[in-house]
């Protein structure tokens, strides 16, 4: 766990904002989520001051913060593959001096680092001799890091709800919060908050005595538009390029966890562990009889590894007031940056955060054409393309919104549509970009981030985004680099059926999955529903249903988005929405952690 606040005042490095204080400040803002007070270390020059809290993560070998005698350095999100790049421009360092050495060869030109250093990462770091401090974020702008700018304050955090430790009072944009209830995530670089922005890609910040300046450094550029190569030489740069990310990887923790599901993502990133003869922990998470655990237990017989079955994880809580408290916890770490579902599971079976080193194989979907499949492209001519994703986002909008916001969400997603055109992309590039820089640098970058240990996907590299944009082979839609990665890296898995597959195997056949069929479970909210393990409407109306009535009589900022007599009529389409919008500003106002 890791949080970073850094602040420059117009009248003087943290004028009137003690770090010591502020320090103090932020670790009781969070200490609702922690069974133990993180650790803060405090830093202050002419430049600026910050702050950074941290609490060990089990498994994690080397630090996230480091300091030599000309450099102070942290990492908030560890950069995995920064040591072999350096080495590759001819730079060895002491372990003990990593972080410093690597910061201090950012500053000059970081592109030559940054085109080969994957996301997510960020770091800050200082110099002792002239107090010039530097921020760094990923080429892709993964790492969550927000920037405020007050008229005589700046801030930069990776926790928004932190910038209330500088006593920054954080105010909620209505557009910006009824476009995340639609899109599922604030597009571009809107957070929600008002002076507030998401920190584009490849942005390094320098503060100085005389203010704060930017730079960017496109490394997209190189990602999206690589030179050509044939399919073959693609589907081999992509297998290559997962394990040699796990390599990065493997010195920098012991016994890692790793989830393993019937999906595709998961398959290959497994595949690629065993390959390499990693130590590993697999776990799977459903009912005994959902196809994941099906499939899963079926993949970890035949490669002879032990599978951990959390058989009914991710279940709300019992009461209304423990769904209330899940809700603004959720909200308290993240400001509204998870999926909007699980935010009622938050912390509900655990007091609190613990943090453990994390393999996912979140991120694949960037080589499996997932907006092209949305909106069914094989059906559309090239230039129909950004109509229907803005029809496919729509349709998810509440019943309830107000209609004065249709035509603002609208065009904020047809503006998110537009960064490809910098980069010359057309057709299904341009929806795969979309994919990467929306659906991936904003969306999953949150629900990521609720985690608060280390993650490691190894999908999300450079030379696996290069290989799918170059990639000119028709079928791209079915996953035709996760089928070479899994049949040569585990060939013994290839004819184990995918969820999807059984799923719709049953469905042409009349079967129900056993984990559906009448008897399993009571009938009630704990009943497993599709790929859910519990009936979420009828949680709402068995167990959230004060929450709603509450929101409903109290009409605070909800009202803003929703309209009250359709929200009173149709909160069961989206209650969740509902729930999470209204308790926003007793969170914010800290009504519920007095």
């Amino acid at each position: 766990m890791r949080i970073l606040l850094l602040w420059h005042s117009s009248r003087g490095a943290g004028e009137d904002l003690d770090p010591e204080r502020v320090a103090w400040k932020l670790q009781q803002i969070f200490a609702p989520l922690f069974s133990t007070t993180p650790q803060a270390s405090v830093r202050r020059s002419s430049a600026a001051s910050a702050v950074f809290v941290q609490l060990p993560v089990p498994g994690w070998k080397p630090p996230f913060f480091e300091e030599d005698e000309r450099t102070w350095a942290l990492a908030v999100e560890y950069p995995i593959d920064a040591r072999p790049a350096l080495e590759a421009t001819g730079i060895h360092v002491r372990q003990d001096t990593f972080l410093p050495t690597l910061c201090r060869s950012l500053e000059g030109d970081p592109t030559p680092l940054l085109r080969d250093m994957a996301p997510p990462f960020s770091l800050a770091w200082a110099s002792k001799q002239t107090g010039e401090t530097f921020v760094q974020n990923d080429g892709l702008g993964q790492a969550q890091l927000f920037e405020y700018q007050g008229s005589r304050l700046w801030a930069l955090t990776n926790k928004i709800f932190a910038l209330k430790a500088l006593d920054i009072e954080l105010e909620l944009e209505p557009e910006e919060w009824a476009t995340r209830f639609t899109l599922g995530r604030f597009p571009l670089d809107r957070t929600g908050y008002k002076r507030t922005r998401f920190l584009g890609p490849g942005t390094q910040v320098r503060l100085s005595s005389d203010g704060v300046t930017r730079t960017t450094h496109d490394v997209l550029a190189d990602w999206v538009s690589p030179r050509t190569l044939s399919p073959a030489d693609c589907l081999e740069m992509a297998r290559t390029s997962l394990l040699r990310q796990i390599k990065a990887a493997m010195p920098l923790w012991e016994q890692p966890t790793v989830g393993l599901t019937g999906g595709w993502d998961t398959r290959a990133v497994v595949a690629s562990l065993r390959f390499l003869g990693v130590d590993f922990a697999a776990r799977v998470r459903g009912h005994p009889e959902h196809y994941d655990v099906i499939i899963a237990s079926k993949l970890a017989k035949i490669a002879g590894f032990d599978l951990r079955v959390q058989a009914y994880p991710g279940l709300p809580p019992e009461t209304a007031e423990d769904c209330r408290r899940s809700i603004a916890l959720a909200v308290l770490w993240q400001a509204g940056y998870m999926v909007t579902d699980q935010h009622k599971e938050f912390l509900a079976n655990r007091g609190h955060l613990q943090g453990f080193v994390n393999i996912m194989g979140q991120h694949g979907e960037i080589g499996r054409a997932f907006f092209a499949k949305m909106i069914q492209s094989e059906t559309l001519r090239e230039e129909q393309y950004e109509d229907h994703l803005i029809q496919k986002f729509m349709a998810r909008m509440s019943p309830f919104m107000r209609d004065s916001y249709h035509g603002q969400i609208r065009e904020f997603i047809r503006e998110a549509y537009r960064p490809a055109e910098r980069y010359g992309l057309t057709g299904l590039a341009r929806l795969d970009f979309h994919y990467l820089y929306e659906g991936n640098r904003r969306g999953m970058s949150g629900s990521l981030n609720a985690q608060p240990g280390v993650v490691f996907t190894p999908f999300l590299n450079p030379d696996f985004i290069r290989a799918t944009f170059a990639y000119q082979g028709s079928g791209k839609e079915h996953n035709p680099f996760h089928r070479y990665i899994i049949a040569t890296h585990a060939p013994d898995w290839v004819h184990v059926p995918y969820a999807t597959d059984l799923r719709q195997a049953n469905e042409s056949s009349g079967k129900v999955n056993p984990s559906q069929a009448e008897g399993v479970f009571p009938s009630n909210w704990r009943q497993c529903t599709g790929t859910r393990n519990y009936d979420s409407a009828l949680y709402w109306k068995q167990i959230g249903a004060p929450i709603i009535r509450e929101a409903l009589v109290e009409r605070g900022f909800w009202t803003e988005l929703f309209d009250p007599d359709k929200t009173e009529e149709q909160w069961q389409h989206t209650p969740d929405r509902l729930a999470i919008v209204h308790l926003v500003p007793h969170v914010l106002q800290g009504r519920l952690f007095s």
